[in-house]
């Protein structure tokens, strides 16, 4: 089990999984922002396309886009309320509401979401547009058990990980039948289970393949990073007040990098979010310089080379682009 606590202002409590969002079959009712439980990921799900899914002790399911996961239970159940003690209370009455808050159209206008992609696939990549068929492997997985560390396959348009998300895309791109589905069907239940699968060339060659060759592989590929990680940072942008392009950016870019905005980071500073009175600017400006300590010094070298990411942020700041209007250099690449 997991501590999971959600990050948008509602989110449904269902009793079956739904196949698409949104879906107004199958709620038993809402839970709130801050709302937190102990659940567990559910390893088979309908359709991998619209995210992951989570069970709780009572058998509810909720939708993983609307959640985070805090470190462990056993380091920070002192830190993290109950909620009885600071949550709106739950109700039993079912809504039509979806899954998810639409991120709104205020600042962020379609083109600005492309140049916040366009950064985040150059950080990932080195191509703005990325690479679908960009197939690594990086000394960056750390057994939650064990803590040791191993190499993982981290692949596609923004880069997701074999020990985090890939599994569900594979699981999307087998279920639209792709012109590799047949040589990857076989893999999608290895996928994020060791041994990794890094070492396994037929596996890693249909990926490169897939990405290259075949459409509907970006397709799913534009829909799962999408999904799974634009529509979640854009839930957590809106729901704690922000409101400027680079503010976006750089949560995007945390959702991606990290899974999330991470908790013990934002323990390091006292700023509170736009929506509890705080100063969005002042917010970044002190997120960033504490991930960029953070990474800096991490004990993995892979991560302390990701710098550029924060380097890039601090530089947009400098020059106070926060609405994103003049270009960008980001890892070599010049967004315009």
């Amino acid at each position: 089990m997991e501590k999971l606590v959600v990050n948008v202002q509602k989110l449904n409590k269902r009793s079956l999984i739904p196949t698409a969002l949104p879906d107004s079959n199958n709620i038993a009712g809402i839970v709130f922002l801050n709302y937190t439980f102990e659940g567990e990921e559910v390893a088979e799900v309908p359709n991998p396309a619209i995210g992951k899914w989570y069970r709780d002790k009572e058998g509810y399911f909720y939708w993983g886009g609307g959640l985070n996961m805090l470190e462990t239970i056993e380091d920070h159940s002192a830190e993290v309320s109950s909620p009885t003690e600071n949550a709106i209370p739950e109700t039993s009455t079912a809504t039509s509401e979806p899954d998810s808050s639409v991120l709104p159209q205020t600042s962020i206008t379609p083109a600005i979401k492309n140049k916040i992609q366009q950064v985040v696939n150059a950080f990932e990549t080195g191509s703005a547009q990325g690479n679908y068929s960009g197939l690594v492997k990086y000394d960056d997985y750390t057994d939650p058990v064990t803590k040791t560390r191993s190499v993982q396959v981290t692949y596609g348009r923004s880069q997701t990980t074999e020990f985090g998300n890939l599994k569900a895309l594979i699981q999307a791109y087998v279920g639209a039948n792709g012109l590799y589905a047949a040589q990857l069907k076989p893999y999608v239940n290895r996928i994020g289970t060791k041994p990794s699968l890094a070492n396994d060339a037929t596996f890693c060659q249909a990926l490169i393949d897939a990405g290259k060759k075949d459409p509907i592989m970006r397709t799913c590929q534009d829909t799962f990073f999408d999904k799974v990680y634009y529509q979640p940072a854009g839930n957590w942008f809106v729901t704690n007040g922000f409101t400027m392009p680079l503010s976006m950016l750089v949560i995007y870019d945390s959702y991606v990098h990290s899974g999330c905005i991470l908790p013990f980071l934002r323990r390091k500073f006292v700023t509170a979010v736009p929506a509890a009175g705080g100063n969005e600017k002042e917010w970044i400006n002190n997120y960033v310089e504490v991930r960029q300590s953070w990474l800096a010094s991490h004990s993995n070298p892979v991560l302390r080379k990701t710098i550029y990411r924060t380097h890039c942020f601090q530089e947009q700041m400098m020059r106070s682009n926060w609405d994103l209007s003049k270009p960008i250099s980001a890892n070599g690449i010049t967004i315009a």
